[in-house]
């Protein structure tokens, strides 16, 4: 809301005789401009602080790449590094601009450049480009650039494992994505909370027909996350109880759900969303109830519920000839603010 009168007072202190613009105040004037989208502000204050002397900061850098393509980002950037030291986290940056367009061969000619400049490539360098080759399709590429880097006995850490198990798990390359998660844990490295999410979303994938198996391996997963010393979260719980609920298997799903509390993991909006539309499925009268308890225990725990929500429980319950219920919803509903279509009970 003030972002361009704060740009406005940046640009009369050019003016001022006594005072000059430090780097942080160059930073905050490019990442105004960029969220803003001022061009006319954005070229002429990073043009500035180059020709002043100021380095331009990773920040400076973002704010950047976020308004222009990385093309034209990096040819100022190539244009300006003559007057400034660029460090490994502003190739890191530009690198990974070309990556997030999928374009990969420009994101390792910046690998290269690096490494001309005598710059040694950190592990963040590396991940930056196995994401980008998962993320363009390459897989065969992703593969051997991992094993280049245990060529070059780089220090692999748990974020490269996650980027190997979610980028095989997205393809569908469920047994490799398995495989490099028992390497990670046989070469020593830690599995984290993210890592078992990884895995266990590959492994009850939503778009795809999860087997048995697969999915007793997932609570299996579940089950071990504590002796490596992590606690299920509840994205991991939610993947779990969708799938349950997606696959039918209602009672699972709900056991799961109680599992949550027994462990300190409370429920967010996504798992009440997930459990009440799963109340739908076999048309069951005591299912709808469950719907209702949990509608009601959601806006306990002080989330607020879309009228749509409110308005499918009511039917169900109405439907089903829960009407002691349904008025109990109503009245609910009522004081939420979530005005129903006119009902006679």
């Amino acid at each position: 809301m003030h972002g361009p009168k704060a740009l406005q007072f940046f640009k009369l202190l050019d003016h001022h005789p006594n005072y000059a613009h430090s780097s942080s105040s160059f930073d905050h004037a490019v990442d105004i401009a960029g969220r803003l989208r001022d061009y006319k502000t954005l070229w002429p204050s990073w043009l500035e602080c180059v020709l002043v002397g100021s380095v331009p900061t990773p920040k400076r850098l973002q704010s950047l790449l976020r308004v222009q393509s990385c093309g034209k980002a990096y040819n100022l950037f190539k244009v300006c590094k003559g007057r400034f030291k660029a460090d490994s986290v502003s190739y890191n940056i530009i690198a990974n601009g070309w990556c997030q367009i999928k374009r990969t061969p420009k994101a390792l000619e910046v690998l290269e450049e690096m490494l001309k400049k005598g710059l040694n490539p950190s592990l963040a360098t590396y991940n930056i480009m196995l994401k980008g080759y998962f993320r363009a399709g390459q897989i065969k590429e992703a593969w051997e650039f991992f094993l280049q880097m245990k060529k070059r006995e780089c220090e692999i850490g748990v974020v490269t494992y996650i980027t190997l198990v979610h980028g095989f798990g997205v393809v569908g390359e469920i047994k490799r994505a398995q495989k490099v998660f028992n390497e990670m844990v046989g070469e020593g490295v830690l599995p984290s909370v993210a890592t078992y999410n990884a895995l266990i979303q590959v492994l009850c994938k939503k778009d795809r027909l999860c087997h048995a198996g697969e999915m007793e391996r997932a609570v299996e997963l579940m089950n071990r996350m504590k002796d490596d010393e992590c606690e299920p979260n509840v994205q991991i719980y939610n993947i779990i109880i969708r799938y349950f609920c997606d696959a039918g298997e209602i009672e699972k799903g709900l056991n799961f759900f109680e599992k949550m509390g027994s462990e300190n993991c409370l429920p967010n909006l996504d798992t009440y969303n997930i459990l009440i539309s799963a109340m739908f499925l076999r048309k069951k009268s005591d299912d709808l109830l469950v719907a209702g308890k949990l509608l009601i225990e959601m806006v306990d725990r002080g989330f607020m519920p879309r009228k749509f929500t409110f308005n499918r429980v009511l039917d169900g319950l109405l439907l089903t000839g829960n009407q002691d219920f349904a008025k109990e919803i109503l009245s609910l509903q009522s004081r939420c603010g979530r005005l129903p279509r006119q009902i006679k009970l």
